[in-house]
């Protein structure tokens, strides 16, 4: 597929390279779309909200060539490129065709030369490659990650995984940053841009508005992080605000995470914690580990700050994640909770559902905490949830 300009003398033509197992589907959705195809389809996409609409010629390796080999039409192709994409695998750097790919495009980098000539190779990886097994030509590159990694636990999640984007929201920034580069070699190439509209749009009448009320979201573990953005969004469209700052990684704060953790709980009304199997690491010059501080330093609030709450999700059913960890069910919550350090106050909320019906109850609770301000001093036994997730 290509995206063609009015004058051919405008187009620049980018070279996707990249081993065709990498973007098979998998094998019990085989009409999903693989890895490279669902990439390039999110990347068209934002290129064109950056203003690039058809400047751009896309050489797709599978267009090309009709299997794993290197082929006189794909040797034309890499000539004739002004831009290359290598995406990057432990299946990538396997491969034979792949390194007389990347010695093709760095010959092509050489001939032609400035603008923009160190600039040219895109790196992303689709997961994680050590980097002494990354050819040379591309370990100089700054990667676009598709994977996340937990500093302080032996883990790596793909965010792409068997035909799903599992993590949207650092999905969606990887892409950003792949569209937002392409542009920038682009404009560095003297091409000019159709750039979007000068004036600034007028918010959505739908945009929601503050409700003045701050909520305490705790920076869970890598296994519960696919959770805690769905949740973040759903409360801040309910116009509720929420500490600490979501973008920031706590892990990396070192000793002034528990000075940062408590200053955001002091101005909470409530705060919210995702429990999964693992702790969160422990930061640099702290004596606990990330998630058990954040409930024990939330539980000294409750104690202190009349009507402050601790809501705590703690699924009996903990899904299968994205690096092959099997699905763990019959978890008990009150269990659940002991293993982080802590016993059940008279005013926590802890429940056991699934995530979305979690989420839901956490809207309600916090509406009810708000009609009825006796709500959260009483703890009533009634209002706490112990549900079984619904088939």
């Amino acid at each position: 597929m290509s995206l063609q300009s009015d004058n051919a003398c405008d187009e620049r033509e980018v070279f996707i390279s990249y081993r065709r197992l990498d973007n098979d589907p998998p094998p019990d959705c085989p009409a999903d779309r693989g890895f490279v195809d669902y990439l390039l389809r999110q990347v068209r996409y934002d290129l064109t909200q950056l203003g690039v609409t058809n400047l751009i010629v896309w050489q797709d390796r599978s267009k090309i060539a009709p299997a794993d080999d290197f082929t006189d039409e794909i040797s034309s192709a890499l000539n004739n490129a002004d831009l290359f994409i290598a995406i990057v695998s432990k299946n990538y750097i396997a491969s034979t065709w792949c390194a007389k790919e990347l010695d093709m495009m760095t010959a092509r980098i050489r001939v032609l030369g400035a603008p923009a000539e160190e600039h040219r190779i895109f790196r992303v990886d689709k997961h994680k490659v050590l980097d002494d097994e990354v050819p040379d030509p591309l370990r100089r590159i700054e990667s676009v990650r598709f994977y996340r990694e937990d500093r302080y636990a032996d883990r790596v999640d793909d965010y792409f995984w068997r035909g799903k984007v599992v993590f949207i929201d650092e999905y969606e920034g990887a892409v950003k940053k792949l569209a937002v580069g392409i542009s920038n070699r682009l404009d560095a190439l003297g091409i000019a841009m159709r750039k979007p509209k000068a004036d600034p749009e007028p918010p959505p009448d739908n945009a929601p508005a503050s409700n003045g009320r701050v909520v305490f979201v705790a920076t869970p573990a890598g296994d519960m992080a696919r959770y805690y953005q769905p949740l973040v969004r759903e409360l801040r469209g309910a116009g509720y605000r929420v500490t600490p700052d979501p973008d920031k990684d706590l892990g990396k704060l070192g000793e002034e995470v528990r000075s940062t953790i408590i200053s955001a709980l002091a101005e909470a009304e409530a705060s919210i914690h995702l429990l999964g199997t693992r702790t969160g690491g422990r930061p640099d010059g702290l004596d606990m580990d990330l998630v058990p501080m954040q409930l024990a330093a939330a539980a000294e609030q409750a104690k202190s700050k009349a009507g402050f709450e601790r809501i705590i999700w703690a699924p009996k059913v903990l899904p299968s994640g994205t690096s092959g960890e099997p699905e763990v069910a019959g978890r008990d919550p009150l269990e659940i909770l002991g293993r982080f350090g802590q016993r059940l106050l008279a005013t926590d909320q802890i429940d056991g559902d699934t995530a979305s019906r979690f989420n839901q109850f956490v809207l309600q609770h916090l509406a009810d905490m708000h009609s009825d301000p006796d709500l959260g001093r009483q703890g009533r036994k009634e209002d706490r949830v112990y549900s079984a997730p619904h088939p």
